[in-house]
């Protein structure tokens, strides 16, 4: 599965791709490899890259979780979602970035949320023109839940006995101990009156807690099955104050 349009099909090593850099980006990067991020975002460690070697990494630019996606060129914008780092002696870098939104690729198509890097070139005191795209999963706290699942679809990945106990109020239940198809999940989406554009629905995904891994396994899913516009909430119901349903409630 391909992480962004001009990704090749298969990662080099550790879900890292090799890209093509269109020339709108490149005009774009910084001239030289001081080092700077944005201030206020989430820290990510990534890894598997050159050791002590300077890169510059961007994504998307943040958008409303609910509102429609937008191309590719208004996406990325001056890529003021990026930052300039290097990375330690085994090849691990500490970056702040917002969650890049999903967006509308140049062929079209719409992929999983990623990051792109590019390595300093120390020789020519350039940077290369070599992109690399990395995969990953947004994790969103419970404020955010609040603030959107009344305009989302909110998935429960746990067993349905867990799920029956007590859930999000609102919540449907994928387990991810369990098959389901596509027509299963839309026919949880037809059943929560959401008429989306194609796969464009904004979903939230969840679990236990941060320890939990369910969540993650049912966004794979859904990222094969080409829903990408979708979020992980990492505490789970453990840590859900809010609204509480469970089967006897419903009934």
């Amino acid at each position: 599965m391909k992480a962004c349009y001009s990704c090749d099909k298969k990662p080099i090593k550790d879900e890292i791709y090799k890209a093509h850099m269109e020339k709108l980006i490149f005009s774009k990067i910084p001239k030289d490899n001081k080092h700077f991020h944005k201030v206020g975002s989430p820290s990510k460690v990534i890894s598997g890259l050159k050791p002590d070697t300077c890169i510059f990494y961007f994504g998307t630019k943040e958008r409303l979780f609910t509102s429609p996606l937008k191309k590719f060129k208004d996406a990325y914008g001056n890529l003021v979602n990026s930052g300039c780092t290097k990375t330690d002696s085994k090849g691990n870098a500490k970056i702040y970035l917002n969650c890049p939104q999903v967006y509308i690729s140049l062929n079209g198509n719409v992929y999983n949320r990623h990051l792109h890097f590019i390595y300093w070139d120390e020789k020519n005191k350039t940077w290369s023109k070599t992109l690399f795209t990395q995969p990953l999963i947004c994790h969103v706290d419970k404020e955010f839940v609040e603030k959107h699942r009344k305009k989302t679809l909110v998935i429960d990945a746990l067993p349905k006995e867990m799920y029956d106990k007590k859930h999000i109020k609102g919540a449907v239940n994928l387990p991810y101990n369990k098959k389901w198809t596509e027509n299963d999940l839309k026919k949880l989406i037809e059943m929560k009156k959401m008429n989306i554009k194609n796969k464009q629905i904004p979903i939230i995904v969840y679990c236990y807690n941060q320890k939990c891994t369910a969540s993650i396994k049912v966004i794979h899913r859904l990222n094969k099955m080409g829903y990408y516009n979708v979020v992980d909430f990492e505490d789970g119901i453990t840590s859900w104050k809010g609204n509480i349903e469970s089967a006897k409630e419903i009934k």
